[in-house]
């Protein structure tokens, strides 16, 4: 997105946010990988580290994608722009995939 004559990536705190953004995804996809590895190593942890991989990868996508949709301001908002089905669609995960509580 263009704002000012410059895209709106070279403002710091949109760099900042979206560096944060990868970030997350990035540990949340480590979190996985290594808890997939635990289970088939038959480690003890394993199922307890992949249901706090997948706890936090419901969370994650749930920031990630209201990030998203702040960055990108009204346009986050309407149904043509891809952000707003991600938003959609990860707070029904978290919804339909149990409470993050038990």
């Amino acid at each position: 997105r263009v704002a000012f004559g410059e895209p709106i990536a070279h403002r710091q705190a949109i760099a900042f946010m979206l560096a944060e953004m990868a970030w997350e995804v990035d540990s949340t996809r480590l979190l996985a990988w290594e808890s997939a590895w635990e289970l088939d190593q038959k480690k003890e942890d394993g199922f307890k580290d992949a249901y706090l991989a997948k706890l936090y990868a419901d969370q994650m996508v749930v920031w990630v994608t209201d990030c998203g949709v702040q960055i990108l301001g009204g346009h986050g908002y309407i149904r043509e722009h891809p952000v707003e089905l991600w938003l959609r669609n990860g707070r029904g995960f978290c919804a339909f995939e149990g409470l993050a509580i038990v």
